[in-house]
């Protein structure tokens, strides 16, 4: 996987207003699954009510693209943060910096925010400008905004919603309900290729056999027949599609007729699937709609506008830093409390070496409706 182009500039997309309000959330006694490959986030106390009493305003920083091509994902992010820390006391929020949409920029938002007395920065969204960040952050911990795993070996925390967290809850979710031979087929993305290399270490862990990975061109059809051959003859149980949009609607077509379980990633939220005929019976993984509607609902109320995922993570990142400045922990210790954290996106811990445990729901599509099948703990 590449560094220089953010992963999270495959999953970008909203997980919109018109789109959740589709969730026929039907509770009741759900799976809390959790396979071998999977950890649990234990207690989560952070909540969203809580105002932090003693934080300085450059305590933390956010570093957001408010400028370049990803200003209007910048923005919404600030405007999501905006609605933690409209709450806090005069001169408690964190501080707020354009990042830019370059290296250099980045950098030069790091060094003002540590000069300025930052513990932690919060950002940036692009990988390469995350490396940058963190040739310059010293001792001060880096929590990325990517969704690209590979940053944490850098020394980043990487609090994007990754390929691995989809794959994972989805191949723990499809080993529970008896599908075993899983294949993956993807567009050649990065994200495509991520999912694949996640699938690869997860799988095998999880009592699942990958039959089959294919990167293959959505236009090219034919994709029944390609991923039978590639499967030794014989069509999995289940293919795995971590794609959006016309991608997704092309590399489905066909899969539902040859009986073949679909399921996909939390890019699907952003995809209107329920209405792809294709689709239906289909599973994927997304944040819990109990969690993340109250936050779209209040944010369209606000700004008339959608928010999207990337925008919840802004928001997620002022609870966080709010909080663990209220209990004199912002540093790399309280980052990585066994306690974790819950925010809109779901309930999430950072393990040692920089990666999320993020808990994620499990979404069944049928008659154009979506409804919560399952939570998958700490993927």
């Amino acid at each position: 996987m590449p560094t220089t182009a953010p992963v999270a500039a495959n999953v970008a997309g909203a997980v919109s207003r018109r789109h959740l309000l589709q969730f026929a959330v039907s509770r009741g006694a759900l799976p809390l699954l959790a396979a071998p490959f999977l950890v649990a986030c234990g207690d989560l106390s952070l909540r969203p009510q809580q105002t932090p009493r003693g934080s300085g305003a450059q305590d933390a920083a956010l570093l957001l693209p408010l400028s370049g091509e990803l200003s209007g994902i910048g923005q919404n992010m600030e405007r999501a943060a905006s609605l933690v820390t409209s709450g806090f006391p005069a001169g408690a929020a964190p501080a707020v910096l354009d990042c830019g949409d370059s290296p250099e920029t980045a950098a030069a938002a790091a060094r003002t925010a540590i000069a300025a007395g930052a513990k932690v920065l919060f950002g940036p969204l692009r990988a390469e400008q995350t490396t940058a960040v963190l040739s310059v952050a010293g001792n001060v911990p880096v929590v990325t905004f990517s969704n690209d795993d590979t940053l944490a070996a850098q020394g980043a925390f990487v609090m994007g919603l990754t390929p691995a967290q989809s794959v994972g809850t989805m191949l723990s979710y499809a080993r529970a309900q008896g599908l075993t031979r899983v294949a993956i087929l993807s567009a050649d993305t990065p994200f495509g290729r991520a999912s694949i290399d996640a699938a690869n270490l997860i799988a095998p862990a999880g009592g699942i056999t990958l039959s089959a990975a294919l990167l293959r061109a959505p236009e090219q059809g034919g994709h029944v027949d390609a991923l039978r051959s590639a499967s030794g003859g014989t069509l999995p149980q289940a293919v795995y599609i971590p794609d959006s949009g016309a991608r997704l609607a092309a590399l489905a077509k066909g899969f539902r007729a040859a009986d073949v379980q679909l399921l996909g990633s939390v890019q699907w939220s952003a995809a209107n699937a329920a209405v792809n005929g294709d689709l239906d019976g289909a599973w994927f993984a997304a944040p819990s709609p109990d969690l993340y509607q109250p936050f779209q609902d209040r944010f369209f109320d606000s700004f008339n506008t959608d928010a999207g995922v990337v925008a919840a993570l802004g928001h997620d990142a002022a609870l966080i830093a709010g909080g663990l400045a209220d209990i004199r922990s912002l540093n790399r210790k309280g980052l990585t409390r066994a306690a974790g954290f819950t925010g809109v996106l779901g309930p999430f811990r950072f393990s040692a070496d920089g990666r999320c445990i993020r808990s994620l729901a499990v979404l069944s599509l049928a008659g154009g409706q979506t409804q919560v099948v399952a939570e998958v703990e700490g993927t």
